[in-house]
């Protein structure tokens, strides 16, 4: 991916956790659901994504194959990246979802819905789901 510029970075908070765009993955680390998060915010950024904006599951296919890339770098055997990128799809449109959540709408359940998402982004992103086929 490119370098990060020295320009403001996108930033979006849900609950009390900043999610910051970020283009890569720490070295030698596995990504966790954040980081993942972190890199979709990074890539559909009007800026970076073009004139023409990339869609979402172009961003998530660009992610995938640096996941998959970045796993075998760990020496991790992998999922295929059409799976990946189902996983990134569908944790990328619950953190959307969430953070779109109208101010006068975010009750006392939002806020759990938040902190247990918020929770679970700290998390390895998971390579090993069965439940996506």
């Amino acid at each position: 991916m490119e370098p990060l510029d020295t320009g403001a970075k996108a930033k979006k908070t849900l609950g009390n956790v900043d999610y910051i765009e970020s283009s890569e993955f720490s070295q030698g680390m596995l990504p966790t659901n954040k980081d993942v998060i972190q890199n979709m915010l990074y890539l559909l950024q009007p800026k970076r994504a073009g004139q023409a904006q990339r869609s979402k599951e172009d961003a998530a296919q660009l992610l995938a194959e640096l996941l998959q890339k970045h796993w075998l770098f760990c020496n991790l055997h992998t999922i295929a990246t059409k799976h990946i990128k189902k996983n990134i799809l569908k944790i990328y449109e619950e953190f959307t979802k969430l953070h779109q959540t109208r101010k006068q709408r975010q009750n006392q359940s939002f806020t759990e819905k938040a902190d247990i998402f918020n929770r679970r982004t700290e998390q390895l992103f998971d390579i090993f789901c069965t439940d996506t086929v």
